[in-house]
Formats: structure tokens, C-alpha cells, sequence
């Protein structure tokens, strides 16, 4: 069974990230992080326990990943295609929908190292929306659907 393996939220743009082990899914996103909004795209990032481990190892970096790449939602792994439109549910309450994916910026070398940016190419996780709230925590079961 694919798990989420942690929750972050980022409470400004530039802020330091925060661990979490269970947040509250809104429509307009997970409440304590600064995409908290309507209208947006993506509204909950997602990214995959395995990449991100994939990553940290062609760069060398030793530290905590999920919190360097600042994406909100670390699951055990991803399926290796374009998941746009796909469904995710997360424990028993939450339906996200796909929307886009998410692109790796400059900001992954400043906090991976040189040559994150391209590590990370096609594995730097995806954009949803929220089609139905709840509540998740650490360990909630995640399916793709």
C-alpha cells in the first residue's frame, strides 16, 4: 500500500517549511500554507518519497528532501507518467484531480546543490486541486485513481 510519508507546509513564499504529521484539506488548500487561496491551479503540491531520494543521492544532498524541495504532500512513490487529469485520493476523506506538474525551479540547486535541476527533471512532483476535503496525517493511505 503507497502512504503518505510526510506533510509540509510553507506559511510565506520564502518561509521555512514546516514538518507536519496531519493537516486540513479546504478547497482552497491546506490551511497553514501560503497557497491557502482560491482560484489557483495548485492549490496542494505532491511528490514522491522515491524521487526525492533519487535526487538527494545524484547530488550528494544529505538532508531532509521534503523540506529542500518544499512540495507539501510526500507520498511513498509515483507513477513515471504524465498524471494531469488523474484522480488521487489521500486517507479516507480527500479527492484531489491533477492539474499540472511542477516544474523544478533554480531554487532546487540553491537547496539540493548544483545539478538538482536537472536530477529532478520529471520528478519534481505535481499540482492539484482540491475536489474533496478531510483531513490527512502521516501514514494515511494514498491511491491513485
Amino acid at each position: 500500500m503507497n502512504t503518505i510519508h510526510s506533510i509540509l507546509l510553507r506559511p510565506e513564499r520564502k518561509a521555512t517549511p514546516r514538518l507536519v504529521t496531519e493537516a486540513k484539506i479546504r478547497k482552497t488548500g491546506i490551511e497553514g500554507d501560503h497557497h491557502f487561496k482560491p482560484f489557483s491551479k495548485r492549490t496542494v503540491t505532491l511528490i514522491s518519497h522515491k524521487a526525492l531520494a533519487e535526487v538527494s543521492a545524484a547530488v550528494g544532498f544529505p538532508g531532509n528532501a521534503h523540506e529542500a524541495c518544499r512540495r507539501n504532500i510526500c507520498v511513498d512513490s509515483l507513477p513515471e507518467e504524465n498524471m494531469i487529469g488523474r484522480k488521487i485520493a489521500l486517507g479516507d476523506q480527500v479527492l484531489l484531480e491533477v492539474t499540472c506538474y511542477c516544474a523544478p525551479c533554480n531554487r532546487m540547486d540553491e537547496n539540493f546543490g548544483k545539478g538538482a535541476v536537472e536530477a529532478m527533471h520529471e520528478k519534481a512532483g505535481w499540482g492539484a486541486i482540491v475536489l474533496r476535503e478531510g483531513d490527512i496525517k502521516t501514514g494515511d493511505a494514498f491511491v491513485v485513481l
